[in-house]
């Protein structure tokens, strides 16, 4: 009885681990134009950017975040890309709804990659285009699928519409954004806020997991064991 119990306990065990994994994801909101970007996604509390806006030093490929580290822009080869950084008062073709100012970001080029800091949990962002376009956005996760298919969009003149993304955690993972990747044309992607804190969900570590293996087969083990008889 005792051993199909501990076999029944090292089957759950498993099963949740892989669960845990199965479980993680991506879940991607969609905001209006001229709808500011709510305080908080996915009940992640958000942090907006700094506004810098060091249009004379020319190009930037990165940007400081609020909390911690720094994120990235790349091209589609993977080569770190230049952005051309404004505000968005500055332009007539940027309505989102935002009561402040803050830092654009602009280029000519399709693809770009923008690689987030570790532990981000949620990112939110507007994109916009001074002429009418269609443009899709996929993202990355530590553990997970992340966002597989193409979410297409409608952005214009009129049209900055804003996106939430955050780690579904929901099931004790501790899964992070790693990428967003967003592929219009003659366009700017800008209004940054985020939640990079640490993971704050209790997830079995690869060691606990075999230190709780090592218990279960020892049990079993002990179990097994004949007696010795007088």
């Amino acid at each position: 009885m005792i051993k199909q119990t501990l076999k029944a306990l090292a089957s759950t065990f498993a099963a949740a681990l892989f669960a845990s994994a199965a479980n993680a994801g991506l879940i991607l909101e969609q905001y209006d134009s001229n709808t500011p970007t709510p305080d908080t996604i996915g009940g992640y509390a958000m942090t907006d950017f700094s506004i810098v806006n060091d249009t004379q030093t020319g190009g930037t490929s990165t940007v400081n975040a609020p909390i911690n580290g720094s994120l990235t822009f790349t091209d589609i080869g993977g080569a770190t890309l230049d952005m051309s950084r404004g505000l968005a008062d500055s332009t007539s073709w940027w309505v989102n709804g935002e009561t402040n100012d803050y830092d654009i970001f602009t280029t000519g080029v399709n693809w770009v990659t923008i690689l987030l800091p570790e532990n981000t949990r949620a990112f939110s962002f507007n994109v916009g285009s001074n002429m009418s376009a269609r443009g899709w956005l996929t993202a990355t996760e530590v553990a997970g699928n992340g966002i597989d298919d193409k979410q297409y969009f409608r952005l214009s003149a009129s049209n900055t519409p804003g996106f939430g993304i955050y780690a579904n955690n929901s099931q004790g993972q501790c899964s992070a954004i790693t990428s967003v990747t967003i592929d219009p044309f003659q366009w700017g992607v800008g209004n940054f806020s985020i939640n990079n804190d640490p993971c704050s969900t209790s997830v079995p570590t690869p060691g606990t997991a075999a230190l709780l293996g090592l218990g279960l087969a020892g049990l079993l083990f002990a179990r097994r064991k004949p007696k010795h008889t007088a």
